[in-house]
């Protein structure tokens, strides 16, 4: 076992941008700002986009789950944050390897959106533009 990061030696280690997001997560008032409002205030310093959150009720051991978008180098990674139910910090996961069953649903709804974002709409807006907005 890694002793100085406390994962087994077998374990891939994570991506720079999962790391850069857990260490973002740290320095948020979780009590104050909520789970959602930590999650948002991260991303902003780290790039991210929030995809969605979910309130899991215990399921897989989480009461809270936000499916995020974190690109670098020309690449995009999707990564879940969950709130344990137990309490504790927030949990960081790379969705392609996690065994959470939103994983796939994140990964599902990044790429409609990412497919929805490059497509020109009618009239040359793209979708969820407003018309004529700000």
């Amino acid at each position: 076992m890694d002793t100085q990061a406390g994962r087994d030696s077998s374990t891939p280690s994570p991506a720079l941008e999962i790391v850069e997001l857990e260490l973002a997560l740290r320095h948020q008032d979780f009590l104050q700002t909520g789970f959602e409002g930590a999650v948002r205030k991260a991303l902003e310093r780290i790039g991210g986009t929030m995809l969605f959150r979910m309130r899991m009720n215990g399921m897989a051991g989480c009461d809270w789950l936000a499916a995020v978008v974190l690109e670098a180098g020309g690449e995009r990674r999707i990564a879940l944050v969950a709130q344990p139910a137990e309490g504790g910090a927030l949990r960081v996961e790379d969705a392609a390897a996690s065994t959470l069953p939103v994983a796939r649903i994140a990964e599902a709804y990044a790429d409609i959106m990412g497919r929805l974002e490059a497509r020109p709409a009618r009239g040359g807006t793209r979708p969820f533009e407003a018309e004529g907005g700000s």
